[in-house]
């Protein structure tokens, strides 16, 4: 039989787990980049970001999921067996995904000046995470490999603004 009639092998769950969690995060991003264009102001999500309590839960959460997937960098590298790296590289994805919708709720979309810059860092993290899974390695060619440095480096920049947003707000906040 040639070879453009044999169908590819079917994906794993495990692949296709990836690739509905890629799609979420683009269109996630998408649609976070429309809204904060437009700018909405949901006055339920606006009292509760008024909230000190609420302020403080949420970027605490923040900060400590990004500090967990982080370190799944430094977890990963000491896994031998595939099936403990796959669980490692799915919930590296579901915990990008909880980030973007837990940002939206920290700061909503009418932050200005710091929070654009962490916004615009964090969809850059997820879009680049997202098409390192949903285009096959050999159409990415050496894209791929900056691609992968592009999401480790904006992710490591992105733990340097929380930790850089918590300084300025206990030391400027009254």
């Amino acid at each position: 039989m040639s070879a453009s009639l044999r169908r590819p092998p079917p994906k794993s769950a495990y692949q296709n787990a990836l690739t509905v969690a890629s799609w979420c995060a683009l269109v996630g991003v998408t649609v976070s980049c429309v809204a904060w264009l437009l700018a909405p102001r949901w006055s339920a999500l606006f009292a509760l970001q008024q909230m000190q309590a609420y302020k403080q839960i949420t970027g605490y959460t923040l900060v400590g999921l990004l500090s967990f997937d982080l370190s799944l960098a430094l977890i990963k590298r000491r896994l031998v067996r595939g099936s403990s790296l796959r669980a490692l590289q799915l919930a590296h994805r579901i915990l990008g995904l909880t980030m973007l919708v837990l940002l939206v709720l920290h700061a909503g979309f009418a932050h200005a000046g710091f929070l654009h810059a962490t916004f615009a860092v964090t969809m850059l993290v997820v879009v680049a995470g997202a098409l390192l899974n949903l285009l096959p390695s050999h159409r990415l060619g050496s894209w791929g490999q900056w691609t992968t440095a592009l999401h480790i480096g904006a992710g490591c920049l992105l733990a340097a603004l929380a930790v850089m947003h918590l300084y300025f707000v206990y030391r400027y906040a009254g």
